[in-house]
């Protein structure tokens, strides 16, 4: 792809951007109350704050590490389903039981339960969640030889399950900052946090999807 054609898309990628932040700006002005929308501005200032940076850098690490395990784990399983069409109807009605019947591990209904009286409040605890659901979804998407898509799927469940456990048990991570904020009532704090949240996922999504094109050409 030449260099204006990225321009191009690049510019288009980031109208909806502008006029949500711009919107989200005005309307905060407007309205004048940080316990409901604090200004942009305000949210990209916290969002520095060298301490969500520390958490970040766990709840990064740790999402990538349960990617590499879930792509080391579910796209073999997924591609196995995929040459071996046996493989797919036994395994396949299994996996969707478990995604069904677990609810994706969220919630007090969910896998983190089961986790948590096994292993405990800690991060074993938080990676397991994150791997668990998440493998079993990129051996379905990837049996359908869609494996571009299976690892993004991947790090969106990863990243999310991540967060959320982190928000559930209170452990180090954003999830853990987020849970500590909103009671709090700091919505500047969560906002900020939900920012860098949004942020890192597209940057992570964009970095997979692009080495995902890279291999194909090759």
């Amino acid at each position: 792809m030449s260099q204006e054609n990225r321009t191009v898309r690049w510019f288009y990628h980031s109208i909806p951007f502008i006029i949500l932040f711009l919107l989200w700006e005005i309307v905060a002005r407007v309205i004048h109350n940080p316990y409901i929308l604090p200004p942009f501005s305000a949210v990209v200032a916290s969002a520095f704050s060298p301490s969500l940076a520390y958490h970040l850098g766990i709840t990064l690490t740790l999402s990538l590490l349960a990617l590499l395990i879930i792509s080391l784990v579910g796209l073999p399983l997924g591609m196995f389903m995929y040459r071996f069409k046996e493989a797919e109807w036994v395994l396949s009605p299994l996996f969707w039981f478990l995604l069904f019947a677990l609810g994706l591990g969220l919630g007090s209904t969910g896998i983190a339960p089961i986790l948590i009286m096994l292993f405990g409040l800690s991060q074993l605890t938080v990676l397991l969640f994150s791997i668990l659901i998440p493998s079993m979804v990129v051996a379905l998407i990837s049996c359908y030889g869609a494996k571009l898509t299976a690892v993004r799927v991947g790090f969106l469940l990863c990243w999310s399950l991540q967060i959320s456990a982190g928000y559930q048990i209170s452990m180090a991570g954003l999830g853990g900052q987020l849970s500590i904020f909103y009671h709090l009532h700091n919505l500047e704090m969560v906002y900020a946090i939900m920012l860098i949240m949004g942020f890192t996922g597209l940057f992570v999504d964009s970095v997979l999807k692009y080495m995902g094109n890279k291999t194909k050409e090759r």
